[in-house]
């Protein structure tokens, strides 16, 4: 072990553990966009159809209607 490598060891051994006051707050998911949540219900609309094609601005209406009733627009 080279002496800059054995200083780092010193210093990591007698400096104080960091405080990080976030780690007691419970980890959470960001929230998702509301375009992201509507291409998501679109999707699904559209899954649950066999993506059959030509429904699209339907699935995206229906599906942005969806989310923002949710989210009380």
């Amino acid at each position: 072990m080279n002496a800059r490598a054995m200083q780092v060891t010193i210093m990591a051994i007698n400096s104080p553990p960091l405080f990080d006051p976030l780690r007691f707050v419970a980890a959470t998911e960001p929230a998702k966009s509301r375009e992201a949540l509507i291409a998501e219900k679109a999707y699904f609309r559209a899954q649950s159809r066999g993506f059959e094609p030509g429904h699209e601005q339907e699935d995206w209406l229906a599906a942005e209607a969806e989310v923002d009733r949710q989210a009380g627009r």
